[in-house]
């Protein structure tokens, strides 16, 4: 009886340690377990938004779909596995919904850290700082937010654009007319048939837009900001805390590689299509700064949570 149970003894103590080894090894974030269990990655975008997502040829393209595909390579060299991608194209509006709900694993897409999103989503590292302005055309004579006063100016639903010119509308008064719409297309159909006299976006957006259309010189940008700078991250479910990691060591990597020179002169610095569009925008300070902090030996790269996030 005795060599019985110590004969029990140890298939325990054995099942104690294989189990220890198991949770060890096992991935605890159930949104990278579901990519390793089916060598299948669902990556979110939205079309429109060049240079940093569009379609084109096709296939969805800019500066977000590259650094989510290096992020699918860095998760097959890491667990030695085989990833195929499921692009799961989407609207600017329901672009953090699909993440929310797991029905995609990765925005790959402009998303804008503000504290109200950081409360459903996880942020990565930022990659791109943007400002937000208006859009309107020059006849119209707009050029800064007071002049809104009296017009009908449309926003992007859900959108930091969407919330600020809400604050902005307060600020005069409640003067203004919102229009939401779905997309920027859709905003600039709006503006170029004189349905709205100004558009609310991010001023990248613009620069891209304004690069595209051959009647550019009939449109002015404002001549001065919104609002606080906006900071741009991949995003994904707040249980995807290993996904974020990898997200973030892979940013980093790429900044410190000089890898991240060569993707933003390829997209913001180059014609990005074969008619010649270039956005033409040099890198901010702010971004200049965050690249040169994972470039100094000490310095402590910044990450979501330790950059200033606007508050909405």
């Amino acid at each position: 009886m005795f060599r019985h149970l110590a004969h029990c003894k140890w298939i325990g103590s054995f099942l104690l340690v294989a189990g220890a080894l198991f949770c060890n090894n096992a991935v605890a974030d159930p949104v990278l377990d579901k990519v390793l269990s089916a060598h299948s990655i669902k990556l979110a975008w939205v079309d429109g938004n060049k240079p940093l997502s569009w379609e084109l040829n096709g296939k969805p393209t800019g500066m977000a779909i590259d650094l989510c595909l290096d992020v699918v390579d860095s998760i097959k060299k890491r667990y030695n596995t085989k990833i195929d991608v499921q692009w799961v194209q989407i609207s600017s509006a329901a672009r953090f919904e699909y993440i929310i709900h797991h029905q995609a694993d990765v925005l790959c897409a402009i998303a804008g850290i503000t504290s109200q999103r950081s409360k459903t989503v996880n942020f990565s590292t930022p990659w791109f700082y943007t400002q937000t302005n208006l859009l309107a055309k020059k006849s119209e004579n707009i050029n800064n937010k007071e002049m809104l006063t009296g017009r009908t100016v449309g926003a992007i639903s859900g959108g930091t654009s969407a919330l600020l010119l809400a604050k902005v509308n307060q600020e005069l008064n409640y003067s203004v007319s919102v229009k939401l719409v779905r997309s920027f297309d859709e905003g600039f159909k709006l503006l170029k048939e004189g349905h709205i006299s100004a558009f609310v976006t991010d001023d990248i957006i613009i620069r891209s837009k304004l690069a595209e259309i051959p009647d550019r010189d009939d449109y002015e940008m404002g001549t001065e900001a919104l609002g606080d700078e906006l900071s741009y991250g991949l995003a994904v479910a707040k249980d995807a805390d290993d996904m974020l990691n990898i997200i973030n060591a892979e940013i980093k990597s790429i900044f410190i590689s000089n890898k991240f020179d060569v993707l933003y002169n390829k997209w913001f610095m180059s014609p990005i299509t074969s008619s010649g569009e270039n956005i033409r925008q040099p890198m901010s300070e702010r971004l200049i700064e965050q690249k040169n902090s994972f470039l100094n030996v000490g310095n402590k790269a910044p990450d979501a949570s330790q950059t200033s996030i606007t508050p909405q």
